[in-house]
């Protein structure tokens, strides 16, 4: 199959998922054209467009892409394709473009209903993949903290880490933008550490590797700066879920109605459901290397098995061309 893909227009976290899907469509064999939307770029997609002559064309969130290049496509009539990776944060936004697209993947199941309620007919349920590559194994067993919680300081999340650095002796380290901010009483005890900012995947797969238990929590569907004034509860898991177990390191993760879909929980992940079981299984894990290292053999090899972007990419183009 020919594939423009069209990068979702964010840096960051999304170059690696740009990278990692190109990647993995060219393992595929596919062939594969990238274009990247700039600033008076439609003279470029058109010429694309004739010269190329994609089957599909793919992108990414959506919430970038200019109207203009979405009037093109539709006028040239080759099917076009969106991975939801944002869902169901900003569904006032999402519900305005969805019908511009053929085919609709979320990495949120609750939004599949959503949006075939708002009359869309291809939707389906696609969380993201890791790329095992970046999230691997570290050679060395030796660990630097305790505890480790990569991400955005929601609410919730300064919570949880506030209470273990309240009701535990454990060495903890937190990665994201502000939490030096959110936790500033905190910044003199000698048992918390914080990396202030965006950390690059590989990065962030040796910091997992450096750590006993990585807390893994989801942010809420009711944060107040979210665009998601209908409400849609988040019931699937996130990246990090995927990432953190195909680095072989152990995770305590809150429990999602979706988790079990993809993970044997107790067996392959471990979750807790309020701050005193979290209390309970963090001090229990942290006593018991040789159970954690045996959790997390499991959730890698599932991790290999189902859940890397190639695998991903697999169904939603099998998918695809059963519809074309």
């Amino acid at each position: 199959m020919k594939i423009l893909y069209i990068p979702s227009g964010y840096k960051q976290t999304y170059l690696y998922f740009d990278d990692s899907i190109i990647k993995e469509l060219v393992n595929l064999k596919h062939q594969v054209k990238v274009f990247t939307i700039m600033r008076g770029s439609m003279v470029t997609l058109r010429s694309i467009l004739t010269s190329f002559k994609p089957d599909l064309i793919l992108t990414l969130a959506g919430l970038k892409m200019p109207r203009s290049a979405l009037t093109l496509i539709k006028q040239v009539k080759i099917p076009i394709a969106i991975w939801m990776t944002e869902d169901p944060y900003y569904t006032d936004k999402t519900l305005k473009f969805i019908h511009d697209y053929n085919y609709i993947f979320t990495i949120e199941s609750s939004s599949v209903k959503l949006y075939k309620e708002y009359g869309h007919k291809n939707v389906y349920h696609l969380p993201l993949g890791t790329n095992p590559s970046i999230y691997a194994p570290s050679s060395s067993n030796n660990y630097k903290y305790d505890i480790c919680l990569v991400g955005f300081p929601y609410p919730e999340r300064i919570k949880t880490i506030q209470f273990l650095l309240e009701n535990t002796p454990y060495s903890i380290l937190t990665v994201g933008s502000t939490w030096h901010l959110a936790l500033a009483k905190y910044k003199t005890t000698n048992n918390y550490e914080f990396i202030i900012g965006w950390v690059d995947p590989r990065t962030v797969a040796t910091l997992y590797n450096q750590t006993k238990i990585v807390l893994n929590t989801h942010r809420s569907y009711q944060f107040k700066y979210n665009l998601n004034k209908k409400g849609v509860f988040n019931r699937s898991i996130n990246n990090r879920t995927f990432e953190i177990a195909s680095c072989g390191a152990f995770q305590l993760t809150d429990l999602k109605p979706d988790l079990t879909k993809h993970f044997i929980e107790g067996s392959e992940i471990v979750t807790f459901s309020s701050m005193d079981d979290l209390l309970k299984k963090t001090n229990y894990y942290i006593k018991h290397e040789t159970e954690r290292k045996e959790i997390t053999k499991r959730a890698r090899q599932r991790a290999l098995k189902d859940h890397t972007f190639g695998n991903r990419l697999k169904k939603m183009l099998k998918i695809i061309e059963t519809s074309i």
